[in-house]
């Protein structure tokens, strides 16, 4: 009879082992898995803000070509004017040399 208790005592402390480890192990994949998750919302918070200053930049870089089209076109507008000025002068010039 003292074997059977010695047996049972033995199967008890391989089953409590057995337990211990079984959650230690879940332990450590829990801490895994909220380690990869953290990895892993840190990566798209950084992607998602690299996207975002990509679109920034872009936004700068178009805004800058609008005004340097627009001012180049104004540039434009104004030569001509100017040019134009300047035909009116000469066309009047002439009137008057053949008038006078």
């Amino acid at each position: 009879m003292g074997w059977i208790k010695a047996l049972a005592i033995g199967i008890a402390v391989i089953v409590v082992i057995s337990m211990v480890s079984v959650i230690v192990h879940l332990a450590y994949l829990i801490i895994v898995a909220v380690a990869i998750g953290a990895i892993v919302a840190v990566v798209l918070k950084a992607r998602a803000r690299l996207r975002a200053g990509r679109e920034e930049k872009a936004k700068r870089v178009e805004t800058e070509q609008t005004r340097t089209a627009v001012t180049q076109r104004q540039l434009d507008v104004r030569a001509t004017a100017v040019q134009q000025q300047q035909d009116v002068e000469a066309e009047l010039a002439r009137l008057r040399k053949e008038i006078g």
